[in-house]
């Protein structure tokens, strides 16, 4: 029983050896598949103009913050191709705050000012000459004269009413509270680049506008899709593409 227990015990340490040392492989294989951090830094910062905070990696996913204009932004890149996953806006500046607040409030105007009709002033009646007053004058008496009988009057035949020609009503019009030109400001705002397409896609919430916009980079995705809300104007997604 003793020489038994003395074979397993070196057994079970190269056991644990060979364990150890599949893990460390594996772990050394996958970090070489995975783009170093401080390159992902740099190429982001590069491409957006901006500062990166908080650079983690999961998954071989990298999950940051960059701040560029005052506005936060969420940013999630493959560690294996540096590819930008996603960008979402999470706390914007004030200055895009109060932008989108003006654009809300102009469109609210355009909106309200549609389809109201001009108001014509009444024009008053001309005022009829008062009669003058006529001085009384006395006239003979005229002799008495013996009326003549008057012939009874024939009724008229009644007119048919004519019809009213019939009234065409103005069709409603459908107006989307941001125009095309606005919301293409709001995207170049986050994104310095050229303006690929614009489309605009009808909601019961007022509907909302996909702006791609391309930029001239040499490494990684070089094409953006911002979604932005028609009456809010606020972005509510970024889709990146090669």
């Amino acid at each position: 029983m003793k020489k038994s227990r003395k074979f397993l015990l070196p057994f079970s340490l190269v056991l644990l050896l060979v364990v150890a040392g599949m893990l460390y492989m594996k772990s050394i294989v996958s970090h070489a598949d995975t783009i170093p951090s401080d390159s992902i830094k740099n190429q982001l910062e590069t491409m957006y103009n901006g500062e990166v905070n908080n650079l983690l990696l999961h998954d071989n996913i990298y999950g940051a913050t960059l701040t560029r204009e005052g506005s936060v932004y969420a940013v999630r890149v493959d560690g294996a191709t540096g590819k930008v996953l996603s960008m979402i806006l999470k706390e914007p500046s004030t200055e895009l705050v109060s932008k989108q607040k003006e654009a809300a409030e102009k469109a609210k105007k355009d909106e309200s000012s549609v389809g109201k009709p001009e108001e014509v002033p009444a024009q008053s009646a001309p005022e009829k000459p008062k009669p003058q007053p006529e001085t009384p004058t006395e006239a003979p008496k005229p002799a008495p004269v013996q009326p003549k009988p008057q012939p009874k009057p024939q009724p008229k035949p009644q007119e048919k009413p004519q019809p009213k020609p019939p009234v065409n009503k103005p069709a409603p019009q459908t107006t989307v509270l941001l125009t095309e030109q606005q919301a293409i400001q709001i995207a170049l705002r986050q994104l310095n680049g050229e303006v690929d397409d614009v489309d605009f896609v009808k909601t019961s919430e007022g509907g909302y506008y996909l702006v791609e916009i391309e930029i001239d980079v040499d490494d990684g995705p070089d094409e953006a899709t911002y979604q932005i809300h028609a009456i809010s104007g606020k972005i509510m997604s970024v889709t990146w593409d090669d």
